[in-house]
């Protein structure tokens, strides 16, 4: 199946905070990368490729409409942006990686484009979360999600933010022999 993708140019630029003049050949690799990555790991395979042929044959069901326009839409445009950050900052040319500049703007630092990838990632773990709660809530209007069969990638039902709790030891009588992460999955 050729490429169907779940977010045009327009939103995934009115949604993120990329400028209207990044070229749209500098952004698709990464909204391909990250619909495959991200929308087919919560979706499955199975459900995955029927919404991609609704969406190629404008068969979309209205559940589905409001899951692509509410809810994978953002969640595919900020995950979009988080894979495309280091590129945006360097490009790759045949004979090196570059780091363009120009008279007018500085050019960021890599503390500080770790600093945007994290805060993209944790949008884009907003809208995973709220489309994994769509998805529970309205289990009758997805039946690919809740039966997902044994071909491809089976869905993740898992909560969407990935950071863990961090507790420090604390001395000898705490009873943490070490320091201790502890993951909300």
């Amino acid at each position: 199946m050729a490429n169907v993708l779940f977010i045009s140019e327009a939103k995934l630029k009115s949604v993120t905070a990329i400028h209207e003049n990044v070229e749209p050949d500098d952004l698709m690799p990464y909204v391909v990368q990250a619909q495959d990555i991200y929308v087919q790991d919560i979706l499955g395979t199975k459900f995955y490729n029927n919404l991609k042929t609704a969406v190629s044959g404008s068969t979309l069901t209205a559940a589905e409409t409001t899951l692509i326009d509410n809810y994978l839409s953002p969640m595919l445009a900020n995950y979009s942006l988080y894979l495309a950050l280091p590129s945006l900052n360097y490009k790759m040319k045949n004979k090196a990686v570059l780091n363009p500049t120009s008279e007018e703007s500085n050019s960021t630092t890599l503390d500080e484009i770790k600093y945007l990838r994290q805060a993209v990632q944790d949008t884009a773990q907003f809208y995973q979360q709220r489309t994994l709660d769509y998805l529970r809530d309205n289990p009758n209007s997805f039946p690919d999600y809740m039966n997902p069969g044994t071909d491809g990638m089976m869905p993740n039902h898992k909560n969407a933010y990935t950071h863990g709790i961090f507790i420090p030891k604390m001395g000898n009588n705490c009873g943490y022999g070490q320091d201790t992460e502890i993951e909300l999955n």
